[in-house]
């Protein structure tokens, strides 16, 4: 894809989800939402069991791996569903995707500079810090314009 279609694209997603992260609860209900939805609509496990055709002790279990962390999507959703609701599932990042991606290029880049200059060290042909530092920013704008996988490189 064009990499200015992909920083288009950035963009947008970008302005969705700063909605998102403005809208999003910071902490579910202490009881999980499935629980606290049932009961704010009056509704027993039993009564809820009935609409998946499963047991009250298999709502009971679905309710407590959600407070646990472990339920799945696909049961969510169907509870969900059994309550007429529906589930709003999204990974949110903290700040901007552009941001996320400019820290990483420049972490990318000190590493990737930082043997280049360890080397030259060695050889007393040591750069200037300021000089260093733009060789560093270059690379950072390098991986960011070229939109190289390599940018999320754990290690070189």
């Amino acid at each position: 894809m064009d990499t200015t279609l992909k920083n288009i694209r950035n963009r947008q997603l970008d302005a969705a989800l700063q909605a998102l992260r403005e809208s999003t609860p910071s902490v579910p209900p202490r009881d999980g939402w499935l629980r606290t939805i049932r009961n704010a609509l009056g509704m027993t496990a039993t009564q809820l069991a009935r609409r998946l055709g499963t047991t009250r002790q298999a709502v009971s279990d679905l309710e407590r791996r959600e407070v646990l962390g472990t339920v799945t999507l696909g049961a969510l959703k169907r509870a969900a569903e059994a309550l007429d609701c529906d589930v709003v599932y999204a990974l949110v990042p903290r700040t901007n995707l552009r941001v996320m991606r400019e820290r990483q290029a420049q972490r990318q880049a000190e590493r990737q500079m930082a043997p280049i200059a360890h080397s030259m060290g060695l050889e007393a042909q040591y750069v200037p810090p300021e000089e260093h530092r733009q060789q560093v920013a270059e690379r950072a704008d390098e991986l960011l314009r070229s939109w190289s996988r390599r940018l999320w490189d754990d290690a070189e």
